[in-house]
């Protein structure tokens, strides 16, 4: 019996240390597939698909986070927009200027770049009255576009302005004082689905939302002559603020994001973020009539245009040189 007992146990160990070198084994060529797979000059698909795999892995291991960390962490990296044009004939008899003036949202990106619509950047695409204005002969020009951080008792004043043609985004460059503790957004390196959970920040309804943050605030403001002063004055005392609201992508179109995050006018340029904290999409209009709906540009139309903007600066650079 106790030799039996020696055999079978003795079994049992042969069958482990086989079944320990079989797996090692696999492992060893598996690495030696992989690495194949990585250093052979004849499979850039296989190896382009490899490092894609490997990225959406390593974006899956990031945690997700609270709404109200991100809330936390981002809000001082989203700027309220003041953009301003000016109408005016550019031939015949004399006529009246006419002075326009957007409030939008914006949001910090990696080198200094902020990124916001079309619409508040050039605030004359997509708006039928001053479309009927430069058809009939009046020339838009763009008199400047302020940016106004929640950490900053003045604004900066944004420059270098890019626009997509095919989507509503556009992005500018800024200087912000040096030592400023604001942090780019970092943008999603993976697509949304719709079910996923998304947060929106951003300046709904202007300078009234800001207002109702303060009860003694608007009494004080009312003697403004301005909503520039206006503005200034909420800087100058820290109300410039951005409100954040919570809800789920809807649908994924192409380049387009539907959710049912409530936003308002005043909300257009700001992020729409993931529950990691990156941005997926950029906020651009309301659907009226669906209550609640929203739609946004996805962050694939954005890395388009800063990868285009990159190209235009080296083609610039290149041209300074020669």
């Amino acid at each position: 019996m106790k030799i039996g007992s020696i055999s079978i146990w003795r079994r049992a160990a042969l069958g482990l240390v086989a079944a320990s070198v079989i797996f090692a084994g696999g492992l060893m060529a598996g690495s030696r597939l992989l690495t194949s797979a990585r250093t052979s000059p004849s499979s850039p698909e296989l190896l382009a698909r490899v490092n894609e795999l490997d990225a959406e892995l390593k974006q899956m291991r990031k945690p997700e986070k609270q709404p109200s960390e991100i809330i936390s962490s981002a809000r001082n990296s989203i700027c309220f927009i003041v953009s301003s044009y000016r109408l005016s004939a550019s031939d015949g008899p004399p006529s009246p200027v006419l002075h326009y003036r957007l409030f939008a949202t914006g949001f910090l990106t990696n080198d200094g770049v902020v990124v916001s619509n079309r619409h508040v950047i050039e605030p004359w695409f997509g708006d039928a009255k001053a479309q009927r204005l430069i058809f009939h002969g009046f020339l838009p020009t763009r008199e400047r576009v302020l940016a106004y951080f929640p950490s900053l008792p003045t604004p900066v004043e944004l420059s270098d302005f890019f626009s997509s043609t095919g989507a509503d985004v556009a992005i500018a460059h800024v200087h912000l004082p040096p030592g400023l503790a604001v942090s780019p957004l970092h943008l999603a390196q993976t697509p949304s689905a719709p079910g996923d959970p998304v947060l929106v920040i951003g300046y709904p309804l202007g300078v009234t939302t800001m207002l109702a943050k303060s009860t003694a605030l608007p009494y004080e403001l009312s003697g403004l002559r301005s909503d520039e002063q206006q503005v200034d004055r909420l800087a100058q005392i820290n109300l410039i603020r951005p409100s954040a609201t919570q809800g789920h992508l809807s649908d994924v179109i192409g380049t387009s994001l539907m959710y049912d995050a409530s936003t308002a006018h005043g909300s257009s340029g700001g992020p729409v973020l993931n529950m990691r904290g990156e941005v997926v999409g950029v906020n651009a209009a309301l659907i009226n009539g669906f209550n609640g709906t929203s739609l946004g540009v996805s962050v694939e139309a954005l890395q388009d245009l800063l990868h285009r903007m990159e190209l235009r600066r080296r083609v610039l650079s290149s041209q300074s040189n020669r």
